[in-house]
């Protein structure tokens, strides 16, 4: 399997999945048009996409899903609330496929557990995904977690887990009170301490790499999330375990396994 993280961030969200000649998208935040320039970045061919899975129905995960679901005459995976909640962005789709949250379907030879994950979105879910022996997991925009959240992330090779915020930068930033408030709250976004918090019991065997993500440009920098992330993994660094982080301007080196 190979991952590429194409955007992350508050301004648009996209990964890109791949194995054995079937690709994937995660999400489609930014516009068509940039979807298109990030995976030619990525030396990749969109003709070999085979569906784009929505997380939820937030701008910056569906900014781009209609357009290139016409461009590329692709299915668009999603669930009922997501639709109910971004029909009216989303405009026209190729076709459109109904997950249930809390199943596994099938695309392209992927099997995908879509779980529930507390955000302010209608039924927002994140990505557990198995193509034969490789599994990744990938979970962003949620605020506090859960039982669930780290029994899914658990048992993989890879996962990408939300870093979003600073606790410290956020409540001396620019935000306003309300903003702030929703930021930090259940339904909101990760802060660097609870995440390395979680990162530091999935540390298996198995897990080789780990990738931070949905880092706010405001409130957040790579080098304070690498840094309070790492306090945590020493046993993951170890056994040569690599952690990395996804950028909103940019598209990541591929992680293959």
């Amino acid at each position: 399997m190979k991952l590429i993280s194409l955007a992350s961030g508050s301004s648009g969200n996209s990964f890109l999945v791949q194995s054995n000649g079937s690709a994937i998208l995660i999400d489609a935040g930014l516009s068509a048009k940039r979807i298109l320039e990030r995976l030619c970045a990525a030396a990749f061919d969109p003709g070999y996409l085979k569906a784009i899975i929505v997380s939820h129905g937030h701008s910056d995960h569906t900014k781009g899903v209609g357009t290139l679901s016409r461009k590329l005459k692709i299915p668009v995976w999603m669930n009922e609330g997501t639709y109910l909640e971004s029909q009216y962005m989303l405009g026209k789709v190729h076709s459109l496929e109904f997950f249930s949250t809390g199943r596994i379907f099938e695309v392209a030879g992927f099997k995908v557990h879509a779980f529930s994950v507390p955000h302010d979105a209608a039924d927002p879910v994140g990505f557990r995904i198995s193509h034969g022996v490789s599994r990744l997991g990938i979970a962003t925009d949620f605020g506090v977690v859960t039982h669930l959240i780290a029994n899914l992330l658990t048992g993989l090779q890879v996962v990408v887990l939300e870093s979003n915020h600073d606790p410290k930068m956020l409540m001396e930033g620019p935000y306003p009170v309300h903003l702030k408030q929703r930021v930090r709250g259940r339904t909101g976004h990760l802060s660097n301490p609870d995440s390395a918090k979680l990162l530091q019991s999935l540390v298996n065997d198995e897990l080789h790499t780990i990738m931070l993500a949905h880092m706010s440009e405001t409130n957040n920098t790579p080098s304070l999330a690498l840094e309070c992330a790492g306090q945590s993994l020493n046993a993951f660094f170890e056994q040569n375990g690599a952690l990395c982080c996804a950028y909103q301007h940019a598209v990541s080196a591929p992680i293959e396994w």
